[in-house]
């Protein structure tokens, strides 16, 4: 008798690990994510917390690259400094990426001429990320990452979305992994700039 109970009950777990698991996939892969308002700490969804030397080192790492534009064109990040600079790790297949880069346009378009620069780094093929532009119009400028975008030493792209924020003075502002939204960039933006 204690057999057949300590089989059924196995069978029974193993069918709701397996529907369980099942459910999981379907929202993830189907539905493209979780459901909204889903119950993610914002704690696990901002990037961990860096040293200051680390945090430094993070945007030393991304002001020595130099990567290319969608038309093949060499860009170097330092051609912005001395602007707040929002630097945003993304790829066309990253729905949570897709979601953000409307409200960084316009930010973008909003804060420009007061010195804020975007720039999107494509961890995704450079004919992808132009379809997708064909399809989603960006307002600022978009580069093709390579490995060195992502694992040049110092840098800390783990996961997709991740934002770097950098202020005028090429400091370390604020970094994010996950989705960053406008209600949470802007008061940040107007900081930085003095607003």
């Amino acid at each position: 008798m204690n057999q057949e109970r300590a089989l059924w009950v196995a069978v029974v777990a193993g069918v709701l690990t397996v529907a369980t698991v099942a459910l999981l996939a379907y929202r993830l892969l189907v539905l493209g994510g979780l459901p909204p308002g889903d119950t993610i700490p914002d704690s696990l969804r901002s990037a961990p917390q860096l040293s200051p030397a680390e945090a430094q080192a993070e945007v030393d790492a991304i002001m020595a690259l130099t990567l290319n534009d969608l038309d093949g064109q060499p860009q170097a990040l330092a051609q912005w400094r001395g602007q707040v600079l929002v630097v945003n790790y993304w790829a066309s297949w990253c729905k949570p990426c897709v979601e953000e880069m409307p409200a960084f346009s316009h930010l973008y378009r909003r804060y420009a001429a007061q010195g804020v620069q975007f720039v999107g780094i494509g961890i995704d093929e450079v004919d992808n990320m132009r379809a997708f532009v064909d399809r989603t119009p960006v307002s600022y400028p978009l580069l093709v990452g390579g490995k060195e975008a992502t694992q040049t030493p110092g840098l800390q792209v783990k996961a997709l979305p991740y934002t770097v924020v950098i202020g005028r003075d090429g400091r370390f502002a604020s970094s994010r992994l996950g989705r960053l939204d406008e209600a949470r960039l802007e008061p940040l933006l107007k900081e930085l700039i003095g607003q």
